[in-house]
């Protein structure tokens, strides 16, 4: 098949994956944002004790399988140009 026919598996995978990253940084935001309304009426909440630290969690997980994703998909491109290696 020609590049422009058919479906693109690579493409598709790294756009769900965009999508859900997009909606789980979102949902971080809601929580934040909910922490910060928290706090100006000094209800503390043991999730916001923490907020920062699962951010940065959730931030290289994130991170760890979007290279994952780009080199395994690198990996698979260089493959279809060379099937011998």
């Amino acid at each position: 098949m020609s590049r422009g026919e058919g479906f693109d598996r690579e493409r598709f995978l790294l756009r769900t994956v965009a999508g859900v990253f997009i909606a789980q940084f979102a949902l971080y935001a809601i929580a934040l944002a909910a922490c910060i309304q928290l706090s100006f009426r000094q209800l503390p909440r043991p999730t916001c004790t923490n907020f920062a630290e699962r951010l940065q969690d959730t931030f290289e997980t994130a991170l760890g399988t979007s290279l994952a994703l780009l080199s395994g998909g690198s990996i698979v491109a260089a493959r279809r140009r060379d099937p011998n290696s």
